[in-house]
């Protein structure tokens, strides 16, 4: 009998065209990803890919598999789910959730998916976005929340990508800097001789704050890196150096602190929420998908009032 498991990854393999690119989505050794694919040959009795001096072509089998492999992995998701909820067991539904998507918005997820679905639990797993493509492909989360930024788009491979919302980035200034009290949005080449903080460096999204500059002419003065918000804000609110943030991250904003949006080019960080093709039937991931998006609608207006921006 076939493994569902080692169908994924040999799914995986055929989206990515090479095992080296699949090792790297599911986190996983190309020696491993070499492995299973031996074996699923063996169970099957034939060839199913082709190496090739740049990556893997999938034979007349490995064709075959691949699309059958997806409808079946489809089916066993609906079929799951009509068993949960035939059983004892309540159904429950798998969310992935960054850190500064928990401070504000999964907490009216929450609140308003409880609500409407009392039937169903909604689970909540710690899941950075760079982890996100592994914990779908084992089933740790059905959906799972990612961000990147309008200027360097994530690539979210052979995944669903379902946009929830643009969550505006701000320079974020001490109480008493000249331009704390500036009404209208800042030009950040405008800011160009300051001094600044920023997260550390983590490929391949955490060197924004520097693309920013540079798209706006210029290298930052980077005095100081930590990798939390509120360290963030204390190091702006002590005079060490502005920072720039997104708006989602300020809900918790000092007083000491003002936050600033940007005139043009007017950055943002968009908010994803993702899910495998092979579940875009499930009713739970409908209806949680149907709650995101409501809720994500209204969030970014909701944190402007609480802000004061």
């Amino acid at each position: 009998m076939l493994d569902t498991r080692r169908l994924r990854i040999f799914c995986t393999v055929a989206e990515e065209g090479s095992f080296t690119a699949a090792a790297a989505r599911l986190h996983l050794t190309q020696s491993a990803i070499s492995q299973q694919m031996a074996i699923l040959e063996r169970e099957v009795g034939t060839a199913l890919v082709e190496r090739c001096p740049r990556g893997i072509r999938l034979t007349a089998a490995g064709r075959l598999l691949a699309d059958r492999a997806r409808l079946l992995l489809s089916e066993l998701a609906c079929l799951e789910h009509d068993l949960h909820r035939l059983g004892e067991r309540p159904a429950s539904v798998h969310l992935g959730v960054f850190s500064t998507a928990g401070a504000y918005l999964i907490p009216l997820v929450v609140q308003e998916y409880r609500q409407r679905h009392t039937e169903t639990r909604l689970v909540l797993h710690p899941c950075q976005p760079d982890e996100l493509a592994a914990q779908l492909a084992d089933g740790a989360v059905t959906v799972g929340l990612t961000w990147d930024y309008d200027f360097a788009p994530r690539p979210l491979d052979m995944l669903e990508r379902h946009h929830l919302l643009d969550d505006p980035m701000c320079v974020l200034l001490p109480a008493g800097h000249p331009l704390a009290d500036h009404t209208e949005p800042l030009r950040l080449r405008d800011l160009g001789a300051e001094a600044w903080v920023a997260r550390p460096h983590r490929a391949p999204y955490t060197d924004a704050f520097e693309v920013m500059c540079r798209i706006a002419g210029f290298e930052p003065d980077v005095v100081f890196r930590t990798e939390d918000y509120p360290s963030l804000q204390g190091l702006v609110a002590a005079g060490v150096g502005l920072a720039v943030a997104p708006r989602l991250s300020l809900v918790a904003q000092r007083p000491d602190v003002v936050a600033v949006p940007f005139d043009e080019p007017a950055f943002s960080r968009r908010i994803h929420a993702a899910t495998l093709p092979e579940t875009r039937r499930d009713p739970l991931v409908g209806q949680l998908l149907d709650v995101l998006r409501e809720v994500s609608a209204a969030s970014v207006e909701l944190a402007a009032g609480a802000e004061g921006l």
